[in-house]
């Protein structure tokens, strides 16, 4: 019998692939919500947003009521700068999970980001 070579395979990490971060909009709404200073809700948001408007952002639910949308979109016509109107991709309730809420929120207007990275969300 022949003896076998063994043969020694010497492989390489490549370690120039990086992971890339995903931006997970859930997660920056919690830490708005706990560093921040956020108002959720309807009637909070539209009674502040009529009277000083201090909003930097808004974030609409999927499911929001037309009449709100229209009211909100037509207030944002009248205002010198715009207001950036952020639609979220789920419902009234995924948005009311990710403010830690065990109810359904609708609007939520962003007065400070705190450190969370809900500034991207304009540039996107």
């Amino acid at each position: 019998m022949a003896k076998r070579k063994n043969k020694t395979v010497v492989t390489k990490l490549d370690l120039n692939r990086k992971k890339t971060k995903e931006f997970d909009i859930d997660t920056n709404i919690k830490v708005a919500y706990k560093t921040g200073k956020i108002l959720y809700g309807k009637n909070q948001v539209m009674k502040n947003l009529f009277r000083d408007n201090p909003f930097k952002m808004l974030i609409v639910s999927n499911n929001c009521p037309l009449e709100l949308l229209n009211q909100i979109n037509h207030f944002n016509s009248l205002l010198n700068d715009k207001l950036f109107i952020y639609k979220y991709k789920g419902s009234s309730w995924d948005l009311g999970l990710a403010c830690a809420k065990p109810y359904m929120i609708s609007l939520i207007g962003v007065i400070d980001f705190g450190d969370s990275d809900l500034m991207t969300l304009k540039k996107k």
